[in-house]
């Protein structure tokens, strides 16, 4: 292998492969976190829901309106946030960086670099394979917006027998 193309795969693997691979990591992760957030956020004013009921029923403190109105409000805010969990599709973005960066790793697996020495011209074969293997994972990854937001679909406005006059 030429000095040349060992140059050209140290940059390529810093710049381009650990870089992106880094950043679909930390999507992944950001994404995760604020899944699970607002799945427990749901959790607990379900469990709060419960407890004002119970509350509203027993008229504890002669507070039952109170009671009764966190009662209403707990479920519309859990609603409110599955509602934006799904609107914003925090899972299947994390599917998506998280598909990306294993293909990443396998992908690495068949570095020329992580084989046995070869010749120069097999080098530079092994080199344009990878970065061509590396380079269609990245543009499967982008093809996968296209598919998300061919998935969301659109509001239908009401119609105008369904307004009231």
């Amino acid at each position: 292998m030429t000095e040349s193309d060992q140059q050209f795969l140290a940059l390529y693997q810093k710049y381009r492969f650990q870089d992106q691979r880094a950043f679909y990591d930390s999507r992944r992760r950001e994404l995760e976190a604020a899944r699970d957030e607002l799945l427990w956020l749901t959790t607990v004013f379900m469990v709060l829901t419960a407890g004002v009921a119970a509350l509203a029923s027993a008229n504890l403190g002669g507070l039952r309106s109170l009671w009764s109105i966190l009662a209403v409000a707990f479920p519309a805010l859990s609603t409110a946030l599955s509602a934006y969990n799904t609107l914003y599709a925090f899972e299947r973005q994390a599917k998506i960086y998280g598909d990306a960066a294993n293909a990443l790793l396998r992908a690495r697996a068949d570095s020329p670099d992580l084989k046995p020495p070869m010749d120069d011209s097999a080098f530079q074969q092994a080199l344009v394979a990878h970065v061509q293997q590396v380079e269609q994972i990245l543009g499967n990854e982008q093809a996968q917006w296209g598919q998300l937001i061919g998935e969301i679909k659109p509001v239908e406005p009401p119609s105008s027998r369904s307004i009231p006059t």
